[in-house]
């Protein structure tokens, strides 16, 4: 298997590009996050992650629906991502492509199934083709064919909002994608946190 971390989507996205690097603790180059960061349940074949921004809701909730924005903080550092085609809309898709340190390029699907403004975010991504038609991981043949990701967004202070993360393997999956899932978790922790240090950076610009 391909030592690729693809995601951010979201993540898939970031699972892809940080595969290649070494895993170090995921608590490591982490200085720069200002408030905290942290896997809040170890569940099989479900991964949660949860992070406090000093931002509102609806700030926050926008740069996951802004197609602009949203390809300028999702998949690992040094990844350039871009929409293909966009439309953010509850049963409606986007493809995207992205191109990573590695300078390989891929691209993958996101199915919008919910879209609850400044709540709630729920999609099925899947990688594909550069004409949307499905494909196997491109760093793992054992990789499920696809995530559902949920993103919960609660206002815990004037200023933070707790932004909750949780990737389950969607539809029907084999042991040996079960098991390839579940080991990808320390970098998937790794992946993210590096989209949410690409957040933070974006927030503070708008200060």
């Amino acid at each position: 298997m391909r030592k690729t971390l693809g995601i951010l989507i979201l993540t898939i996205v970031s699972l892809s590009a940080c595969k290649n690097k070494e895993y170090k603790n995921s608590g490591q180059n982490n200085e720069n996050i200002k408030m905290e960061t942290k896997e809040i349940e170890n569940l099989e074949n479900t991964f949660i992650i949860s992070h406090t921004f000093e931002t509102d809701k609806k700030t926050l909730f926008n740069m996951w629906i802004d197609p602009e924005t949203y390809t300028s903080w999702m998949g690992p550092t040094g990844a350039e991502m871009s929409f293909l085609n966009s439309d953010i809309k509850e049963n409606g898709t986007a493809l995207w492509q992205m191109t990573t340190p590695d300078q390989l390029t891929k691209y993958g699907k996101l199915h919008y199934k919910t879209i609850n403004p400044n709540e709630q975010l729920v999609y099925v991504q899947n990688f594909s083709d550069k004409d949307g038609n499905f494909i196997k991981a491109p760093f793992s043949e054992t990789y499920p064919d696809s995530l559902l990701l949920t993103a919960n967004f609660v206002q815990e202070a004037e200023n933070k909002v707790k932004m909750t993360i949780k990737w389950e393997i969607f539809g029907e999956s084999t042991e040996i994608e079960r098991k390839t899932f579940n080991e990808m978790k320390p970098y998937m922790v790794k992946g993210w946190n590096e989209s949410f240090e690409k957040i933070e950076k974006l927030l503070n610009t708008k200060k």
